[in-house]
């Protein structure tokens, strides 16, 4: 595999790693800057202190994977799936995640500043500690999904959607939201869908 070949060569950057299916890979300290992983698969693999920025990640495939002191700066995300993964002290600043999914995930002290997250997923997620200020979340919709010690900050919250999730000490100040806010509650099934979706035009 190409991949692997890189790492042990130590010059894993500015690689072309589309289509590579990983499983099982444990990589700390490693700097993949500016590589493309197009349609790329990884399984059960660990990274600790590994440096994405501006990689090129667009309908990738990760799953029960494990992100420790990451940086995905600048990173595209697009059309990419998280299946039953753990982020943990992870930077995804200006990172863009249009279209994204997060099923199963928990995400940990993670900074999201300024990135670009629109019409994403987050479905059964755990989200605490987040910081979200300057992002764009416009479309986005979290699901039975838990937020705790959210910052959002100048947020883009238009078109967003909480339904039965739980929101716990949410910071929102200047957030584009419109509509009921259900910070501090769970947004219950009961409800209309549109009770606690934030709507509003460009």
């Amino acid at each position: 595999m190409r991949f692997l070949e890189k790492i042990k060569e130590g010059n894993a950057t500015s690689c072309d790693f589309s289509n590579e299916a990983i499983e099982g890979l444990s990589l700390e300290g490693s700097a993949l800057c500016f590589s493309t992983f197009t349609c790329a698969s990884f399984k059960n693999a660990t990274f600790k202190d590994v440096d994405f920025t501006e990689c090129f990640i667009p309908e990738a495939d990760f799953t029960n994977c494990k992100f420790i002191n990451c940086v995905f700066d600048r990173a595209n995300f697009q059309r990419t799936s998280f299946n039953k993964c753990f982020f943990e002290n992870c930077s995804f600043r200006y990172t863009f995640m249009g279209l994204a999914k997060f099923i199963s995930c928990d995400i940990i002290n993670s900074d999201m500043e300024k990135a670009q997250i629109l019409d994403a997923s987050f479905l059964n997620t755990r989200l605490k500690g987040i910081n979200f200020k300057d992002a764009i979340l416009k479309g986005s919709y979290f699901q039975e999904s838990i937020l705790e010690n959210i910052d959002f900050i100048n947020t883009d919250l238009r078109n967003v959607s909480f339904k039965s999730s739980t929101l716990k000490n949410i910071k929102d100040i200047n957030a584009l939201f419109y509509g009921k806010k259900p910070w501090g509650g769970v947004s219950s099934k009961s409800h209309p869908l549109d009770e606690y979706n934030s709507e509003g035009i460009d």
